[in-house]
C-alpha cells in the first residue's frame, strides 16, 4: 500500500497547470554504509492526476494498493537536502502491483529454463 502524502500544483511550460500527489510507501530499515547503524526512510514519488486540489486535499492520507519501486535511468545530477550534489541512474515509480506480485516476479525471471537460478550459475 501507498499513502497520498500530499500534492503539489504544477505549472506547465504553456501555462496550464495540474495536480500531481506524492505518494510515501511502507517504513523501511536501511543500514548506513557509514556507521552501521539503522535509519527509518520511505520511498517518496510524485505521480500526475487529473483531480483539482480541492480534491487532491480531501485525498491527503488516503490508502491506495500498489507500492513504489525503483527504476534505473539515465545519469543526472540531484542536490541532496544539505546542499551536496550527487549522481543518480534510478528514480522511484509507482506501480499497482503489491510488494508480494514483485518478489514472485523477480524470482520467476531470475530462474532459468533448466530450474538454476542466476546465483547458482555465478
Amino acid at each position: 500500500m501507498v499513502t497520498v502524502a500530499d500534492y503539489r500544483i504544477v505549472e506547465t511550460e504553456t501555462g496550464d497547470s495540474y495536480v500531481r500527489l506524492i505518494l510515501t510507501g511502507e517504513l523501511d530499515m536501511i543500514k548506513s554504509i557509514k556507521t552501521g547503524n539503522f535509519y527509518a526512510t520511505t520511498r517518496k514519488c510524485s505521480i500526475s492526476s487529473t483531480i483539482d486540489e480541492t480534491i487532491a486535499e480531501q485525498m491527503i492520507g488516503r490508502q491506495i494498493p500498489g507500492t513504489i519501486i525503483k527504476q534505473q535511468c539515465e545519469p543526472y545530477q540531484y542536490e541532496t537536502d544539505n546542499g551536496e550534489t550527487i549522481e543518480l541512474s534510478h528514480k522511484w515509480i509507482y506501480t499497482d502491483k503489491s510488494s508480494e506480485e514483485i518478489a514472485i516476479e523477480e524470482l520467476v525471471s531470475s530462474v532459468n529454463t533448466n530450474g538454476t537460478t542466476k546465483e547458482e550459475i555465478a
